[in-house]
């Protein structure tokens, strides 16, 4: 009996030894992976990692833009240091409460805030810059003082120098959008040369680039500082600049000085397609589902009630119109269209006898000019609109600009610019084979027409012949350029 046992056992023992190795086999098998198992578990994981990585770069998470309200997001600049001045306090008690001015404000702004605090942002540019307009013009494109106009309230030779067209039949700087373009360049100009400093370039704006120059120089030469609130300029001389910061604390705390500034939606509102030439603005309206007075609200620029018959132009109009526009557009070309040009009244004119000479009827030639009296004075530039003989004139499509790809042409060109301007400054001995060469300037010519010609930059243009952007200059006159 007891063999049977022993043999049991002895088999028990041997299966319980057998099992333990298997366990210890699988164990260490467990813990120490063949290669092959390594590299096949490798090979599942890899692929993911692999594609995950370029699948995130090319599809990149939206980018959700902060602010819904304009207004918000120059609120949250806070570029511009603004100091507790007593002319700054002065003009911020002055608009405390003035909420029938910031509804007006309000109003007038909406066609072009999102378009300015967007170019400024394209370029790297105080966002605070967009509040100018209040305080130069209340925001109205269509203001008029003796010499300056417009939203930024640009003089004509600015105007022109900085690529404005200023004629009897279109004025640039009642253009919104074309004017923003213009002044943003201007002050960069001015930042870059006033010491890298954004106030000076506003006081400059205001008061002439050369007085805050030689206040800078005469800082610099007794060793002081040479930021705005160094230069001790009396406030009378800038009264710009204390409205402006004013602004810009009112904005910043509306609520605190009684104030509510209206909503204005942080999305484009217009863009620009090109003008048909020749075409009464009535029918492009028309076109476009708006009112005359609303096509004149967005393009304030043109003082005819035509589009010129030459030249390019740009009209600009609410995104949501653009559509209804463009299936219009090649109707425009068989309507009634008007060649234009401009008549100087000289001593001994009338409307009648200039109605007589050029073949039209009198109430033509006030519609044109956009007349109220019979009166004239010598000087006055006219423009007299003729029916054109033949609609030759193919249509151009009627494509509106992308606003993001004009953002980043801006940029290309604003750092551009500046790069050049500082090489110009900083490393004069890089170009030791450059040659200077005369321009002389022909009748109709501009600082900026000057400087597109011959592919130099205006501000290097400016620099050489020793101008600045209120210098008028004459047929006959020469500037040098240097190559």
């Amino acid at each position: 009996m007891r063999t049977p046992f022993r043999q049991t056992h002895s088999f028990t023992v041997l299966m319980l030894t057998m099992l333990m190795a298997l366990l210890t086999g699988c164990a260490a098998t467990s813990a120490s992976p063949s290669a092959t198992e390594f590299n096949t578990s490798t090979d599942n994981v890899q692929p993911e990692l692999s594609n995950a990585t370029p699948h995130a770069a090319k599809t990149p998470p939206p980018v959700v833009e902060q602010y819904s309200d304009v207004w918000a997001k120059i609120q949250h600049a806070n570029t511009i240091d603004v100091h507790d001045d007593a002319e700054v306090r002065k003009q911020r008690n002055f608009f405390d409460d003035k909420q029938r001015f910031m509804n007006q404000v309000g109003e007038r702004a909406e066609p072009f805030l999102y378009y300015i605090v967007s170019q400024l942002e394209a370029r790297n540019m105080p966002l605070e810059l967009a509040l100018l307009p209040i305080v130069e013009s209340g925001y109205n494109p269509l203001a008029q003082a003796n010499g300056p106009a417009g939203l930024w309230q640009m003089i004509p030779a600015t105007g022109r120098n900085f690529g404005l067209t200023i004629n009897s039949a279109y004025d640039g700087r009642k253009d919104a959008l074309a004017s923003t373009d213009a002044v943003l360049d201007y002050l960069q100009h001015l930042y870059d040369t006033l010491d890298k400093d954004w106030i000076n370039a506003v006081a400059a704006y205001n008061t002439g680039e050369l007085v805050i120059k030689a206040a800078i120089d005469k800082n610099k030469a007794k060793g002081k500082p040479t930021d705005f609130w160094s230069l001790g300029i009396p406030a009378k001389r800038v009264q710009t600049v204390p409205k402006w910061l004013a602004f810009i604390q009112i904005i910043r705390a509306p609520n605190h000085y009684g104030l509510k500034i209206p909503t204005i939606d942080n999305r484009p509102f217009l863009d620009r397609v090109p003008a048909p030439n020749g075409v009464d603005i009535g029918q492009i309206a028309d076109a476009a589902g708006l009112s005359k007075a609303e096509f004149k609200i967005y393009n304030p620029g043109f003082r005819q009630g035509v589009i010129p018959s030459k030249g390019k132009y740009q009209i600009a109009l609410p995104l949501e119109n653009i559509g209804q526009y463009q299936e219009n557009h090649d109707k425009l070309y068989a309507q009634k269209r008007y060649d234009s040009q401009s008549y100087t009244v000289k001593s001994g004119d009338s409307l009648g006898s200039i109605a007589a000479k050029f073949d039209m009827s009198v109430k033509i030639l006030k519609q044109a000019n956009n007349l109220t009296s019979d009166r004239l004075k010598i000087g006055q530039e006219l423009t007299l609109l003729t029916p054109m003989v033949a609609n030759d004139n193919e249509p151009e499509p009627a494509k509106a600009s992308s606003s993001k790809a004009n953002a980043r042409a801006d940029t290309k060109v604003s750092s551009k610019s500046s790069a050049k301007v500082k090489a110009a400054t900083s490393k004069p001995a890089e170009k030791p084979a450059a040659k200077a060469t005369t321009y002389k300037v022909k009748s109709g010519d501009s600082l900026d027409k000057i400087a597109r010609k011959n592919k130099v930059k205006l501000a290097d243009l400016m620099k050489w012949n020793q101008l600045n952007a209120k210098s008028i200059i004459k047929p006959g006159q020469e500037l040098k350029i240097i190559e």
